[in-house]
């Protein structure tokens, strides 16, 4: 301990020693505005016509530097307002001084972009850009100081001459169709033009010392839906890059059609060098067809009527982007289900559709500024509300109610959509789960919901006017629980679409039936007429007609009664199918023979993958099914039925009671950890 004891005093008495001393006038950092410069024809930010000059106003640059020989670099934005004379541009900008500093050291570049590294400095070429209509994307641009520029105290002004780091391209397309609209044009090659420059601009000699990456083999440019003239010239930027003896690919996107050239630069020279305009032409485009594609809406006004529009719960490139489906999950909720991918471009292909997706053509609404989404098969998107009992009901209704003009608006969540269902009171469609919709009386913002549309006629030019086929005169009468509908053939149609429930289905015939409903039910069957030539007429309004099915009453109820006493199989074996008819049995348990007791019974172990299964065919409807245990044995079963997807649980009970109304199949799987010994099994149904 004693050999710390001095250097402690010593360090005490240091401290009192300045103590005592006067303490000198420090004036802190300040703040100071001052001028900048950006001189010479280097220091240039859009075309005119061969030229490259500063723009007017709204740029930034980036000035980093440090007093004396600090090693903190700070750094500064000049501000966005500055006048242009004789191509030099006259900025300000602040920056922090340090009391005593005998002389500061700057360097700058352009655009502006805060690095929180300031020794070295990467900058990017842009791999998407937007040239203007007559020249480059300024973001596009790398400028940097020449020099540095050193001044002695704290400067008024300072001036800087810059170095372009990047190249430029002035590429002629020739072939485009006069009138199309270009989306975007893609130039590439294994020579990588676009990259990113490492700079010091602290160092003598920035561009001398600058390093070169060329790492990136695309560059897109988004062309905004630019009218072609047929001989169109895009700018962009690139980093140095030699293409000699390479190839490149130019991929050119408009609204009707996907150009593409491929051009081998075997012999041939073509060099982008740095701050120098490199200026080629890329003519006989082939035309390759253009995949349908529904496209993400970013204005109401792009929609019209007769297109097609679809409903994603995603609004960026991914693979998990749900749809809006044609089958509901119950009665007032319609999901969204599978899944779909919407490209880099915010557009589904059409190809990337499920079988379930509704595709809603668009319709003009029952009233003025509304539109109607009817999809072929389902029919109208439509919502109402039972004011009386405060429930609501998003559903396909085969007319145009209330309920299915919808107002569309876009909001910063996607969109918007409600509908007057009762005249004056508007609801919304609602995605309130991500994975249902609803009709609610508000839009809400936890689980947006985004429209994708495309043209009526995608890329076949202006639709033609057809009309519509005359709408079927519809029939309908129910026998027990069977709806049979006819109609007069329609003039000028190839077959019919008809729907009754959640059944659709097509037909040549004027005639259609429905078997197996639910006895005592109002059904509505519609029929639309569809055309034969489609460039002719369009489909028919939906005929209509309701037929109420008969009452239970109709049909007498069976029973069944299974006993697995002195069956023959060995124990342990799979039971499999136990009884087929309008009623199949079956098991996936085995049989099971205690020889102390005699007991026989099908035994049902304590997986899942065991299970009793009643199902019902040819229209049959279950109405009850009771199991028994063996003398001192209990059942412990969970049922399933399949209609309705609820589940009941019979847990410890020697007789089991399930009673309901299923018409397809009822499921009992293990309820617990003991496994399950079933002696008889009764099925009623009817």
């Amino acid at each position: 301990m004693k050999r710390f004891f001095a250097p402690i005093i010593a360090l005490a008495m240091l401290t009192v020693g300045c103590a005592k001393e006067e303490m000198p006038n420090v004036t802190p950092e300040q703040t100071r505005t001052i001028g900048v410069v950006a001189e010479g024809d280097a220091t240039r930010t859009y075309v005119d016509g061969e030229t490259i000059k500063w723009h007017d106003s709204g740029e930034q640059l980036n000035i980093i530097y440090f007093a004396d020989e600090s090693t903190t670099r700070r750094q500064s934005a000049t501000h966005e307002d500055y006048t242009v004379e004789d191509n030099r541009a006259m900025f300000t900008a602040d920056f922090t001084t340090t009391d005593g500093a005998l002389q500061y050291t700057f360097g700058a570049f352009y655009p502006y972009a805060y690095k929180s590294t300031t020794s070295t400095i990467t900058l990017t070429s842009l791999t998407e850009q937007t040239p203007t209509a007559d020249g480059y994307d300024p973001k596009g641009d790398i400028l940097v100081s020449m020099e540095p520029v050193v001044t002695s105290g704290v400067p008024d002004q300072i001036s800087f001459k810059f170095a372009r780091m990047v190249a430029f391209a002035k590429m002629t397309l020739k072939g485009i169709g006069v009138g199309e609209k270009i989306e975007k044009v893609v130039f590439s090659s294994p020579a990588k033009p676009a990259g990113s420059v490492v700079v010091s601009v602290h160092q003598p000699a920035t561009v001398d010392n600058a390093k070169w990456y060329n790492n990136y083999e695309d560059i897109t440019l988004n062309m905004g839906g630019r009218e072609a003239t047929g001989e169109d010239t895009v700018w962009f930027t690139t980093m140095p890059t030699d293409l000699s003896g390479s190839e490149f690919t130019v991929t050119v996107t408009t609204d009707k059609q996907v150009y593409f050239k491929r051009v081998d630069l075997e012999g041939k020279s073509l060099c982008f060098e740095r701050a120098d305009v490199a200026v080629f032409t890329v003519k006989d485009l082939a035309i390759q067809e253009k995949p349908k594609a529904y496209k993400l809406l970013t204005d109401v006004a792009q929609l019209n009527v007769g297109d097609k529009v679809i409903i994603s719960n995603r609004n960026n490139a991914t693979t998990s982007a749900k749809h809006l489906s044609v089958n509901p999950y119950d009665a007032t909720k319609i999901g969204f289900v599978s899944y779909m991918t919407v490209t880099d471009d915010l557009e589904i292909l059409e190809t990337s559709l499920t079988a379930d997706v509704a595709i809603f053509t668009l319709e003009a609404g029952a009233t003025p500024g509304t539109y109607a989404f009817k999809d072929a098969s389902a029919g109208y998107l439509a919502g109402t509300y039972d004011d009386a009992n405060w429930s609501s009901s998003l559903f396909y209704s085969p007319t145009l109610v209330a309920g299915a003009s919808w107002t569309v608006e876009l909001i910063e969540q996607g969109a918007k959509m409600g509908s007057s269902y009762n005249g004056s009171s508007v609801r919304y469609l609602n995605n309130y789960d991500n994975s249902k919709m609803n009709y609610a009386n508000s839009r809400g913002t936890n689980n947006n919901y985004y429209i994708y549309y495309m043209d009526g006629e995608a890329g076949t030019g202006d639709a033609e006017q057809t009309t519509p086929l005359a709408t079927p005169v519809v029939e309908a009468t129910a026998v027990g629980n069977t709806i049979t509908a006819t109609w007069a053939s329609v003039e000028g149609a190839a077959d019919y679409t008809v729907t009754c429930g959640a059944t659709t289905i097509t037909v040549v015939e004027t005639t259609a039936t429905f078997e197996g409903l639910e006895y005592d039910k109002e059904y509505t069957v519609s029929v639309v007429a569809n055309p034969a030539d489609a460039s002719v007429n369009g489909a028919s309004e939906a005929g209509v007609a309701t037929a109420t099915t008969e009452s239970n009453g109709a049909a007498a109820v069976e029973t069944i009664t299974l006993d697995f006493k002195g069956h023959t199989n060995a124990s342990g074996n799979s039971v499999g199918t136990l009884y087929d008819g309008d009623i199949t049995v079956s098991s996936s348990g085995s049989w099971r023979t205690d020889k102390t007791d005699g007991r026989d019974c099908i035994y049902i172990g304590r997986t899942t993958s065991n299970e009793i299964r009643v199902e019902a065919k040819n229209g049959k409807v279950i109405t009850k099914i009771t199991m028994t245990a063996p003398v001192g044995y209990v059942i412990d079963l969970k049922a399933k039925e399949n209609d309705g997807f609820s589940t009941t649980t019979f847990a410890s009970v020697t007789t089991l009671e399930w009673s309901g109304e299923c018409k397809s199949r009822v499921v009992f799987t293990p309820a617990g950890s003991s496994h399950t010994n079933v002696e008889t099994i009764t099925i009623e149904y009817r």
